[in-house]
C-alpha cells in the first residue's frame, strides 16, 4: 500500500519476507508506470 501511494520512506523490516527483493521489483515497477517512454 505505501509503494502504490508513494509512500517508501518507511517501509518496514522487509527482510523477513519470503524474497525481500520484490520491494525493490514494486519500486522499479512503479517507477516505469509513473514515467512512461
Amino acid at each position: 500500500r505505501k509503494i502504490a501511494t508513494g509512500d517508501t520512506s518507511n517501509l518496514g523490516d522487509t527482510s523477513t519476507l519470503a524474497d525481500p527483493g520484490v520491494v525493490e521489483k514494486l519500486l522499479e515497477e512503479k517507477q516505469a508506470i509513473a514515467m512512461p517512454s
